[in-house]
């Protein structure tokens, strides 16, 4: 994706933050717009196709969501077709849940861990990045094998690798002088 287009991503992502704000829906366009993106995949290269009709392409669409959407959610892609930018779905739908998570002081942990956590440490953890961000924190915890053991956290810019992978890592390249 071109920067201009991040930055219309983020320009119409901000604009649908403030419309659904405005009627108090920001988690159920939320809820919308990921249930419409799987609700649309037969119907995707029609949107996509430059020669297809604006009109043609918003029957499609109705027909493909059938009314399971806000108004708000349908007037919002509605317009993605009429300005010829529905290629920036899934970048509005990122911008969006990162102004919605900003809105509600929630955090996304992203943990990598060569075992499986159980309730108690993950609870732990959770606290733990809570005091460091001071928000509320959500964890998504993957099963990463090749860690060999320990755990890797990244929480928006911030990482910590704890992983026996990445102490090995930063033993090699202090014995290697890098």
């Amino acid at each position: 994706m071109q920067s201009s287009d991040r930055v219309l991503a983020s320009r119409y992502g901000k604009a649908l933050f403030l419309a659904a704000s405005a009627k108090d829906e920001e988690s159920r366009v939320q809820a919308d717009l990921l249930g419409a993106t799987r609700a649309i995949l037969d119907v995707m290269p029609v949107l996509r196709h430059p020669r297809v009709l604006a009109d043609e392409k918003k029957k499609k669409l109705s027909g493909a969501l059938g009314g399971k959407v806000s108004p708000v959610t349908m007037r919002f892609l509605n317009l993605l077709i009429d300005k010829k930018r529905f290629d920036l779905l899934p970048a509005v739908i990122a911008v969006l849940g990162k102004l919605i998570a900003e809105k509600n002081n929630t955090a996304k942990a992203v943990v990598r861990t060569a075992r499986p956590l159980s309730a108690e440490v993950q609870n732990k953890l959770k606290q733990g990045l809570k005091e460091f961000s001071g928000k509320n924190v959500e964890l998504d915890v993957k099963e990463d094998p090749e860690l060999i053991g320990g755990l890797v956290v990244r929480l928006g810019d911030w990482v910590l690798d704890s992983s026996l992978r990445g102490q090995l890592r930063k033993l090699r390249e202090t014995i290697n002088g890098n």
